[in-house]
């Protein structure tokens, strides 16, 4: 079986268009017509289909998927450890973080993990929780640095973060040592991230509260200008929370922490474990520090 021809075929799946395929690999946009012509010559049925975004899988490509992207990893899993064998230790790894604050202990670290590894190819991407364990579930993506992975999934715990309230420095809470939740069924509320699987989502569906939503945004630093203005409150993780003189970063009452860790799939790569047993190793060098 050529697994070149269905590594071309979630490209072109995963990028929408045989064009944009084209333009992330070395082939032309014919030359992989042809190679998806010939796969749907061997398969006996049609595999990709037009959408209004471009183009996407048929019914009887969709069955196919998982398999698909399975083989690959099989192969990739393979090519690995024959390089293993014979000392050269390749491969790739893409790794994603819903934490932009994780960006400096990712970083350093990978800085360390390349230099022992230099033929060990690494992405890096952001995304949100619920997008990047399925992207690992579907195996787009070998690991991911999140807060609340799937059941199915190995998870390495790397720190432990507090949930904060973030208020304006000339609100009546300012004074205050800590926030209590439940104040949030009454007070403007500043959503960051609606209708995501946000930590503070999970902590207020955890808690039995319905805030009194009144604004939303995707950005946190549009949240603090908010909050700054007087509009309302919002709950952030304390390591998004942004320092500023005209607001206040209050602890909640009683106090909220979660778990921050590296999520993979059961049976990860060879690079996927180094990296993972390399983390480790650099969080217990830090803790007898």
């Amino acid at each position: 079986m050529d697994t070149q021809k269905w590594s071309l075929l979630l490209k072109v799946l995963d990028s929408g268009s045989i064009s944009a395929a084209a333009a992330q690999s070395n082939y032309t946009i014919s030359g992989i017509s042809r190679m998806i012509a010939n796969l749907e010559q061997e398969v006996g049925f049609p595999l990709l289909v037009r959408n209004n975004r471009g183009v996407g899988p048929t019914d009887e490509c969709e069955l196919l998927l998982n398999d698909i992207r399975t083989l690959l990893h099989d192969e990739e899993q393979i090519t690995q450890r024959i390089a293993n064998i014979n000392g050269l230790q390749i491969g790739t790894l893409t790794i994603g973080t819903a934490y932009s604050s994780s960006y400096p202990l990712l970083t350093k670290q990978i800085v360390r993990f390349v230099q022992q590894y230099p033929r060990i190819n690494i992405k890096m991407l952001w995304g949100y929780n619920d997008e990047l364990c399925h992207a690992v579930a579907e195996r787009k993506m070998d690991i991911c640095v999140v807060s609340k992975p799937t059941p199915d999934m190995l998870w390495f715990i790397l720190q432990q973060e507090e949930m904060v309230a973030v208020v304006s420095a000339n609100s009546t809470y300012a004074d205050k040592d800590r926030v209590s939740l439940s104040i949030l069924k009454e007070e403007p509320y500043i959503d960051i991230y609606p209708n995501r699987d946000s930590d503070s989502s999970r902590l207020l569906k955890g808690a039995g509260i319905k805030p009194n939503t009144r604004f939303t945004t995707s950005d946190r630093y549009a949240a603090h200008e908010m909050v700054a203005a007087g509009l309302g409150i919002t709950v952030i993780n304390e390591t998004l929370a942004i320092k500023r003189d005209d607001i206040k970063i209050l602890p909640l009452d009683p106090p909220q922490n979660l778990s921050i860790g590296l999520a993979c799939l059961p049976n990860p790569t060879l690079s996927t474990r180094r990296f993972i047993g390399f983390m480790q190793e650099s969080m217990r060098a830090s803790e007898i520090r």
